[in-house]
């Protein structure tokens, strides 16, 4: 975690919500314009690496106890980072999720995954404004708890 991190989510969210970042910044539509073929292979990683995040952070709930509260507000801000890079990274790369991690998958697992999936889909702005306003803090938080 840490000022990485928070500029991930920062493309994230603004990868969520183009239309909204491409009204308050002409030169942030042209660069999202030029991340948009990768938007696939980026979302497919971040949705791996939130599912990585919080197993790991399940693994060691003893963080928490560390230097209270200062552990409990860290924990928190990777478990909120891990479920922010989940969902966007599904919405973001969803066809690359059905290519590669359902292709095989039996027809009720398809089923509930693409129910899933327009559930998430319905709250995609919600979570890029989110994913975008807590990268921000995770810089903020990566400068002053470290």
């Amino acid at each position: 975690m840490g000022i990485v991190n928070g500029f991930i989510l920062i493309v994230l969210g603004a990868l969520c919500v183009p239309a909204l970042v491409a009204q308050k910044s002409p030169n942030a539509k042209a660069l999202l314009d030029k991340i948009v073929p990768f938007q696939g292979i980026f979302g497919f990683v971040l949705f791996i690496w939130g599912i990585w995040v919080i197993i790991q952070l399940i693994l060691n709930l003893g963080w928490i106890g560390t230097v209270f509260p200062l552990g409990l507000i860290y924990w928190l801000t990777i478990l909120i980072d891990g479920i922010l890079s989940l969902l966007g990274g599904a919405i973001l790369g969803w066809s690359l999720i059905q290519k590669h991690l359902l292709a095989k998958a039996p027809d009720n697992v398809k089923a509930k995954a693409e129910e899933s999936f327009a559930k998430i889909v319905a709250f995609q702005p919600k979570i890029g404004i989110v994913a975008i306003i807590f990268g921000i803090w995770v810089i903020l938080a990566a400068i002053i708890l470290i």
